[in-house]
């Protein structure tokens, strides 16, 4: 047998090879430090893809990203990766694996599978060949998510096995190899949900096996096409099809499951009681039983617990297995609706086992909570209780979970000295910012408009100091928000959306609007596209509209490639009130807005033309930084406060918000109160400085400095100097 190795390219194996590059690229029985995300990748390419694809998205993001950077490694193995528009436009490259042994994984992050859901559906009827994996960026505690929503629903409707790993770079590793495994036994895709904790979990991971290239790849295409038509979705197939699902595929996950013990088990000194936990879960229950005594850092606990790492199809005869001979047993599950517990009590009663479940509250049977997510604060109380009825004699947990909660308490009035609550804002210099800035003092003068937002950045501006955001709706969908409450409210309508988004879904918006806007349609909206050239929002990776010097777009290949033009595509579209402006350029911009405020009926597009100012310093302050240590003449516009002239009165706060802008206590030893202060973060957008509309403040100075300045430059400050000397 001849077995086929990965060579990397000349010079990828050097051991002083940088990045990731150097892990993705170890050998079987290496030991590496790897995140969550890369022990996937590595997974992956040990299970030999072919494809990747996928919408960036936190907790997921760093997938998207890594592969990115290694796109030399990744097309050198013939691996063809996409960084999709949309999650649907990913998850069609899923049907790679439908009519053949090509495998590959697609990823998103939670919301994402409600727009991808469409093809997941063709896909999962048709069943795959090839191994195919599809990661879901798992957000219950929206820590980065707009709404609480399990994916778990998905994998069930659509009949699609869903691993929930626990927070271990290792134990991610390992399940996401056999997710691929699964995938091909099964003749399914597999769900793998990341949540946020495991998906920023670090540590080592010895590989299991070297890299090997795929059979079918983008280096090494088939010589023709021949699908098997009993896979397409169509009428009696479909039916066919679902038949498979319930009576073919589901028993054989099941069984692969079972035979390789993908679920963990913790047997412990006392197994007339158990607890049931899932995935992410079970890290932070097993840190609260430490806490409360119950269990040691080894990974020993007092009761036995099984971990279910996949959460469908749950195997029958391990939970009656484990159900045999116990008291009672208590479900840790995280999140409504309560999919476990429904699942398990019809296991239990078609068993015909009489054992007591304890799950959510409410019900008279339960400890846990209804909603949240289950972090290890939220699960001291509840555990607390139950070991209180387990252990009816033993006050040890109680007053554990008092000691905990007193120091607890200690640490949170000590933080309240040294930390000032903020709320999430705009960054500093952000393009956003003056449009916002606009529209709140234009909303003074004009009467406020309704504000439809979606996903993006500007999400925030629903916040203080703007309230210029009334709807959240979705990626993609604020324009549609927009026609529905133009019909029934007689206010102006403004939507808001970004590059990324435009892209992602916002141009079937416009489609949708123009189709529907006729000679008797009344209607009054203004459409404001931030064409900011990144997809901010999830961590600044390139889009459609990105561009590089010069003008060109470089996509997440890192290969160029055409620039779409936004304002080109709304006119061949039928936009005909169309003009593009400079954020920064606050007067051009306000004359703008006024122009399209001045009339009140029909769509009117502004486009506002500006890099998002975080991803344009990272890449510009390296080069000014170099620029000063080689003398070379550079130029930093700032924006000052004067303390010994600012009075604290702060009007000029309700139109900015900047966070450079900071309160400090009035250093005037003659004068109370709190006056402003601007840091060093400052970077000179100027729209703290913009004195004429929003009434003269003469706090408030541009400063310009000049590194490495020229001796012209020197002689003409010294001259200053010399005469502001003369005349104090």
């Amino acid at each position: 047998m001849i077995v086929q190795r990965y060579v990397p390219p000349r010079g990828a194996s050097d051991p002083a090879a940088k990045g990731n590059d150097a892990a993705l690229l170890a050998r079987k029985g290496e030991k590496i430090v790897a995140s969550a995300p890369l022990a996937i990748i590595r997974a992956a390419l040990e299970s030999s893809i072919s494809y990747v694809a996928g919408y960036p998205g936190a907790p997921t993001a760093d997938l998207i990203d890594l592969l990115s950077e290694s796109s030399p490694v990744i097309k050198d193995l013939g691996i063809f990766f996409e960084s999709s528009t949309n999650e649907a436009s990913a998850a069609t490259k899923l049907l790679a694996s439908v009519y053949d042994k090509i495998g590959g994984f697609v990823n998103w992050k939670v919301v994402g599978t409600n727009v991808a859901a469409d093809v997941l559906a063709h896909i999962t009827s048709s069943g795959t060949v090839g191994s195919s994996v599809i990661i879901v960026g798992e957000d219950y505690e929206t820590d980065s998510t707009t709404v609480e929503m399990k994916s778990y629903m998905y994998g069930k409707g659509f009949c699609m096995p869903v691993i929930d790993p626990v927070g271990s770079p290792m134990h991610v590793y390992r399940l996401a190899k056999h997710a691929f495994r699964l995938s091909e036994y099964c003749n399914m895709p597999v769900m793998f949900l990341l949540r946020t904790m495991t998906g920023n979990c670090i540590g080592s991971i010895v590989c299991e096996d070297d890299i090997r290239p795929a059979e079918i790849s983008a280096k090494n295409k088939q010589p023709v096409w021949d699908p098997d038509t009993s896979r397409y979705p169509l009428g009696d197939r479909s039916k066919a099809h679902a038949t498979e699902k319930y009576l073919e595929r589901i028993p054989k996950a099941i069984d692969y499951i079972a035979s390789n013990g993908l679920n963990n088990y913790v047997k412990g000194r006392n197994s007339k009681v158990g607890f049931i936990t899932h995935g992410g879960v079970f890290n932070s229950f097993m840190d609260a039983m430490v806490q409360l005594g119950r269990a040691d850092i080894s990974g020993g606990c007092e009761y036995d617990v099984l971990n279910l790492n996949i959460v469908y199809p749950l195997v029958p005869d391990e939970i009656v297995k484990f159900a045999t001979g116990k008291e009672a047993i208590f479900l840790i599950e995280e999140g409504a609706p309560a999919y476990l517990e429904e699942a398990i009590r019809s296991i239990f009663h078609g068993a015909g086992i009489d054992v007591q479940l304890y799950g959510k509250e409410g019900s008279g049977r339960g400890f846990i909570p209804v909603t949240g997510a289950l972090d290890v604060d939220v699960l001291m109380e509840p555990l607390t209780r139950i070991l209180s009825v387990i252990e009816p004699y033993y006050t040890a947990p109680r007053g554990k979970l008092a000691e905990i909660m007193k120091h607890r308490e200690k640490a949170a009035r000590e933080s309240l000295k040294v930390v000032v609550p903020r709320t999430p804002t705009f960054c500093t210099g952000c393009p956003e910012r003056p449009i916002f800035t606009a529209l709140k003092w234009l909303d003074e003068r004009f009467g406020r408009s309704i504000y439809a937002g979606d996903i993006g950045c500007y999400t925030m501006a629903q916040l203080p100091p703007f309230g210029t955001s009334d709807s959240c709706t979705g990626m993609g969908t604020s324009l549609d928000s927009a026609l529905g409450l133009s019909q029934f409210y007689k206010s102006r309508v403004i939507a808001a959306m970004g590059d990324g988004t435009f892209f992602h879904r916002g141009i079937t918006d416009v489609d949708n609007v123009i189709y529907n806007l006729t000679k008797e349609t009344d209607v009054n909206i203004i459409f404001i596209i931030f064409e900011n050239y990144w997809t901010a929002m999830t961590g600044h990776q390139p889009n459609p509209a990105s561009k590089s010097d010069s003008g060109m777009n470089v996509n997440y290949r890192q290969e160029s490639a055409a620039r779409p033009s936004i304002e080109a595509i709304l006119k061949a579209h039928g936009v005909t009130w169309i003009k593009k402006v400079n954020p920064f350029d606050f007067y051009s911009t306000l004359e703008t807005l006024l122009d399209a405020y001045s009339q009140d009926r029909g769509l009117r597009v502004v486009i506002c033309d500006g890099e998002c100012t975080l991803a344009r310093t990272r890449r510009e302050l390296p080069i000014m930084e170099s620029n000063i240590a080689k003398g070379v003449r550079v130029e930093q516009v700032k924006y000052k406060i004067d303390e010994k002239i600012c009075s604290g009165c702060f009007p000029c706060e309700k139109y900015s918000g900047c966070p450079s802008v900071t309160v400090v206590k009035n250093p005037n030893p003659l004068r109370t109160g709190y006056i402003k202060q601007t840091e060093e973060t400052c970077t000179g957008c100027g729209v703290c400085g913009i004195t004429s509309i929003f009434g003269l403040c003469p706090s408030t100075y541009r400063v310009t400095e000049i590194h490495n300045p020229s001796m012209l430059e020197r002689l003409r400050f010294r001259f200053s100097q010399s005469i502001i000397g003369m005349l104090r």
